[in-house]
């Protein structure tokens, strides 16, 4: 898999986690329906962080399995 297409789906699911949660958390707060505004705070938030814990996942991982390579042929 390519760095890009994990990226992808990994703010994928960080947007459709982030958007529900967080209109859900204005709607047990609030007591009513929260405007459309929450949701797009939600999908803010969701794309940051899918985009930024995705693409370092990807590259911690990828450092581990090269540190791990070179313990292996020392």
């Amino acid at each position: 898999m390519k760095k890009p297409v994990f990226v992808f789906l990994v703010t994928t699911v960080a947007v459709l986690l982030a958007a529900p949660g967080a209109w859900a958390t204005a709607w047990l707060v609030g007591g009513k329906t929260p405007s459309p505004l929450v949701v797009g705070v939600g999908l803010v938030v969701g794309l940051i962080v899918g985009t930024m814990g995705g693409s370092r996942f990807w590259d911690d991982r990828r450092a581990i399995r090269e540190r791990a390579a070179q313990d292996d042929e020392g």
